[in-house]
């Protein structure tokens, strides 16, 4: 298989539960920037079982604490991008986990822009 985050290596982990685990974003867009991605290969939110959805907000919850106890951020912007035409560009369930802080300057708008801009 191509991809590239089913190749990911666990030593990369920042944290990880049965069905999810957690790195820092190779492209950050603000300080903390990270992704949650699915153990299993499926490809989007919309595929995800029950109990992974449940493994989800677990997840995202140890990552909170995490990066809340590290960086201190005001706020977060969890985003996700379900199919092409909603600039999804790894077909792999993944959530961007994104710190906020007052002053990084960055409206919703300018990270989708960001996030766009990307490419693998």
């Amino acid at each position: 298989m191509n991809c590239i985050f089913c190749l990911i290596s666990p030593d990369k982990y920042l944290a990880e539960n049965e069905y999810f685990f957690a790195i820092r974003d190779i492209h950050p867009i603000t300080k903390g920037h990270s992704l949650i991605i699915s153990k299993r290969h499926t490809p989007d939110f919309f595929t995800l079982q029950p109990e992974e959805m449940t493994a989800l907000l677990e997840i995202s919850r140890t990552m909170r604490n995490l990066l809340d106890e590290e960086l201190h951020p005001e706020a977060y912007n969890l985003l996700m991008n379900c199919g092409s035409a909603a600039h999804q560009s790894i077909f792999h369930f993944h959530l961007h986990f994104i710190p906020r802080y007052h002053k990084d300057g960055l409206s919703l708008r300018a990270i989708n822009e960001k996030l766009r801009s990307i490419t693998f």
